[in-house]
């Protein structure tokens, strides 16, 4: 009788705590799993008739330099963000850097108007404006933020009077960065830099890559911010970094090593954690090139049993400071 008393108050508590977690999700305490926003083509409609005219040059990180036209630019996958008490229609600044080839190891973009006036922004801002996960109960938020190449203005093709035929919209930074009647946007590679207590600072990027010496390793990666079912086991490849250290000549006295993302994120290891944990800066999963998504073009690489958390594999690097 004891046992059946148990086995009751057992699964009344199991009832009981589905429904508060329940609750908890649908009231937003507990965020749903995050969805990166899809493209609104489907959803989208341009004006009538054709575009004027115009085309944006695009130079840089790549061979050779393109151009590309209004029209071409329409016909890819339509964004809509809303700014000024406006609606624009155009295409995220990311897409279009995909769209035309940008390198994968781009990092500064700047976007010039046809009167000389520039903004200095980064493949990261990009992406991030463009696919940061909001979750399921705010997914409008998404037309406030999200960097923009319009070229439609409250249902009507912008000319010159308007702004366009081109304009880049940044709701989320400051008014000189909302660029006129864009006619390029320059391209250069992301870099790592390695400063500090050593005697050759170093510059990494994937111009000079081959410059170093690489080592691929199978391990297993657990995310943090994610489903269990996408933690995955790979091969890792990118350049030791006690070996970068060795070529910036890090002083003997080196206790620590400071690695530093694009947006802030920091993490200190010391060189026993370097050396344990096999720490790279990686490049590649399984011989494909890192993309932002998954927190490239550079990221810790740390694929030891001990150091597999998510923690550890900073994203998005951009300086390593020895001290």
């Amino acid at each position: 009788m004891k046992t059946r008393t148990k086995i009751l108050a057992v699964i009344m508590a199991l009832i009981i705590i589905s429904a508060v977690v329940s609750s908890l999700y649908l009231s937003g305490v507990i965020p749903t799993k995050a969805k990166t926003p899809k493209s609104t083509t489907t959803l989208l409609e341009l004006p009538s008739g054709q575009p004027v005219h115009w085309q944006i040059e695009v130079s840089g990180d790549f061979q050779q330099q393109k151009n590309q036209t209004l029209s071409d630019i329409s016909k890819m996958p339509l964004t809509e963000v809303i700014a000024n008490n406006a609606t624009y229609i155009g295409v995220t600044l990311f897409q279009f850097c995909n769209e035309t080839g940008i390198g994968w190891d781009a990092g500064p973009l700047t976007v010039i108007g046809a009167n000389g006036q520039s903004a200095a922004l980064n493949i990261f801002e990009a992406w991030n404006s463009s696919y940061y996960p909001y979750s399921s109960y705010t997914p409008d938020l998404y037309k406030y933020q999200v960097m923009v190449l319009a070229f439609v203005k409250n249902g009507q093709w912008m000319t010159s009077i308007t702004g366009g035929p081109v304009t880049l919209v940044a709701p989320m930074l400051p008014g000189s960065d909302q660029i006129e009647q864009v006619t390029e946007i320059q391209s250069a590679p992301w870099t790592v830099s390695i400063t500090g207590n050593v005697a050759n600072p170093l510059t990494i990027s994937g111009e000079n890559l081959t410059d170093f010496q690489s080592q691929t390793i199978r391990g297993e990666f657990v995310p943090g911010d994610v489903p269990i079912e996408s933690i995955r086991t790979s091969n890792w490849t990118g350049i030791p970094i006690l070996d970068a250290l060795q070529v910036a000549k890090a002083s003997p006295n080196a206790q620590q090593v400071t690695i530093i993302a694009i947006d802030g994120y920091t993490q200190v290891f010391t060189l026993q954690q370097l050396s344990a944990g096999k720490m790279m800066i990686g490049y590649q999963e399984n011989g494909t090139a890192l993309p932002l998504s998954a927190g490239g073009p550079f990221r810790v690489f740390a694929p030891t049993p001990d150091y597999r958390w998510g923690e550890y594999w900073v994203k998005f690097i951009k300086q390593i400071v020895v001290s």
